[in-house]
C-alpha cells in the first residue's frame, strides 16, 4: 500500500468537536516528526510518532492555548513504501 501525508490548511480549537485537531491525513508511515512554530519562530509544539497518527489541539508544549493566527509547520516522514516526505507550510487557527 502506497504511503500517504496529507496536511490540513485550517483548524478551530473551540470545544465544538468539530474540526478540534489539527490532524494529519496519513497512511503507511513508518515514522514522523513534526513541529509547530508561531509567527516569531517560537517553537509551540513538537511531536514523533511511529504511526503517523499525530495531532495538534492548538496548545503550547506548556498546556496554554495559542492564540489565533497563522503558524508554521516542519514536518518529515518515511512511509513503509520508502517514500520520503519533507514538508513545510502553513496552518491557521480559528477560535
Amino acid at each position: 500500500m502506497p504511503s500517504k501525508l496529507e496536511v490540513p490548511n485550517v483548524f478551530t480549537p473551540n470545544g465544538d468537536k468539530v474540526n478540534d485537531v489539527f490532524r494529519l491525513i496519513a497512511a503507511s508511515l513508518l515514522e514522523i516528526e513534526a513541529t509547530i512554530f508561531d509567527r516569531w519562530g517560537n517553537k509551540v509544539y513538537e511531536v514523533t510518532s511511529g504511526t503517523g497518527n499525530i495531532g495538534w489541539d492548538g496548545k503550547n508544549m506548556f498546556g496554554k492555548e495559542c492564540p489565533s493566527g497563522t503558524y508554521f509547520y516542519m514536518i518529515k516522514a518515511k512511509g513503509k513504501d520508502a517514500q520520503e516526505y519533507d514538508l513545510k507550510g502553513n496552518v491557521t487557527l480559528f477560535r
